[in-house]
């Protein structure tokens, strides 16, 4: 394909992509906060090196945008730069590395796969860590691709930039740089001897400044609850949750139809004398293998699964490209968007609460407007859980700071809250959470005073029930 040409496909592609963003930004300002994406405009709330679930990319992507506004639609600003560049990322590095004619369309089934995706509508909407993981892993596709490639120091440079803002996005990251040397270690030995594949470590390895610095101020726990959190005390068999897990990873993520041009793609084998395809498959392989294994022993969650899918994508529409599957591309595009009209339409739709996806979105600010009027002026804000805390922060007028002062799992909050003296149980405030505390408060403080309890039914939602007491030391 002439320059020309991918110049012509790039331009067109970018036009498509920027009405896509724009109408996904005005659908995010229709949706309610997520539980997870409060907890993570807290954080940017706090700014802070990192943080104890994750690293703090998350929350300096959200940063910028408090300026603007706290609303749904400004936070989640963040996220819709982050796909749409993931996606763009993805588009380059296909018209880069398929350029013969059988193959010149993979750029544009790689783009059509990637926006019709349920998943990725997903992640246009909520910003959760995977949102920059995804950006900087399809960015990282493309410079180190370039990289091995042309041999420009510039793309070196860029790689290694890239690799640590993978790593401070999740720990997950480090996946990347793994794949990339396990590649390279298979197909390309002589890059091992260049001076700068090293010099690109060095920049991904001081990059992580900010995660050592915190870690070492906070006793390394950061690093602890993730090892912990993804690994298993012994070697027993996971079960079902082992199962489920491939099938999800292999079946849900792409969807059934591209999940299955993605196995019968490596299966045909014709890419083991194809070093640039190699480079895809590596890095698909490598982290999906990972958690595969981990997945064996522990239950691993969805998501952690998302790098694998990023590059595999690339695969897929190579796949479709160069055996002309467009009859397959079809069924896959149209089960694709059927998902994402369903997802969109969730909140509205006549669905029972058990099958609402949408149901863990809804209740939470009519219960904290309920709430507001229990508040007086010099009262702290308590809560039981980092979620609700999180909400209660985000929806009540100045986002006050709260507090987490019954039994609850370790998080930032607890950070936070044992430096703010909380747990000396001396300050008077309102409590407002879905456990009824009411006896553990009871022992902490002089007087707990019932105030009220409140009970939110949303449409085509589970009621809602929250307690409120008044805690006077």
């Amino acid at each position: 394909m002439d320059k020309s040409a991918v110049k012509l496909n790039q331009r067109i592609i970018l036009a498509i992509l920027i009405v896509f963003s724009i109408l996904q930004a005005l659908y995010n300002a229709l949706l309610p906060i997520y539980l997870d994406e409060a907890y993570y405009w807290v954080w940017a709330m706090r700014p802070e090196f990192s943080y104890y679930d994750h690293p703090g990319m998350v929350a300096w992507m959200i940063y910028p945008f408090t300026f603007i506004a706290n609303n749904e639609f400004t936070i989640r600003l963040s996220t819709v730069i982050a796909m749409s560049v993931t996606v763009w990322y993805l588009v380059k590095v296909s018209l880069e590395a398929f350029q013969n004619n059988e193959e010149k369309n993979t750029a544009w089934y790689v783009f059509f796969i990637f926006i019709a995706n349920p998943a990725v509508h997903m992640g246009y909407v909520f910003i959760t860590p995977d949102s920059p993981l995804m950006m900087f892993w399809a960015a990282g596709l493309y410079y180190t691709f370039m990289a091995l490639k042309y041999g420009k120091t510039k793309d070196f440079i860029i790689s290694g930039f890239l690799v640590g803002a993978m790593m401070l996005s999740k720990y997950a990251g480090i996946l990347f740089p793994a794949a990339v040397f396990l590649y390279i270690l298979v197909c390309r030995r002589d890059v091992l001897k260049d001076y700068r594949l090293w010099v690109s470590l060095i920049i991904a390895i001081l990059c992580l400044f900010p995660i050592f610095y915190w870690n070492y101020q906070h006793d390394w726990i950061s690093i602890k609850f993730q090892y912990e959190h993804g690994t298993s005390s012994g070697f027993s068999f996971a079960g079902w949750d082992f199962i489920l897990f491939i099938l999800g990873s292999l079946f849900v993520i792409p969807t059934p139809v591209f999940g299955y041009v993605f196995l019968k793609y490596l299966w045909l084998k014709d890419y083991l004398h194809n070093k640039e395809v190699l480079f895809f498959i590596f890095l698909a392989l490598v982290p999906m293998l990972f958690f595969f294994y981990k997945g064996f022993f522990k239950k691993m969650e969805l998501n952690w699964i998302i790098p694998a899918f990023i590059s595999s994508i690339i695969l897929i529409g190579y796949a479709v490209a160069k055996y002309n599957m467009k009859k397959t591309f079809k069924y896959g595009i149209i089960f694709s968007l059927v998902l994402v009209v369903i997802l969109k339409l969730a909140p509205v739709l006549p669905f029972p609460a058990h099958l609402n996806i949408a149901e863990r979105l809804i209740g939470y600010k009519e219960a904290v407007i309920q709430f507001e009027k229990y508040i007086k002026d010099d009262d702290l804000i308590f809560s039981n859980h980092l979620t609700t805390a999180s909400m209660l922060t985000f929806y009540l007028p100045e986002h006050p700071l709260t507090h987490i002062n019954v039994p609850s799992r370790f998080s930032q909050y607890t950070i936070w809250d044992e430096t703010d003296g909380i747990f000396n149980y001396d300050k008077e405030g309102v409590y407002f959470g879905k456990d009824d505390a009411y006896n553990f408060l009871k022992e902490k403080y002089s007087s707990v005073i019932p105030l009220e309890v409140i009970k939110v039914t949303p449409y085509n939602a589970f009621e809602k029930t929250f307690y409120v007491y008044r805690c006077i030391p």
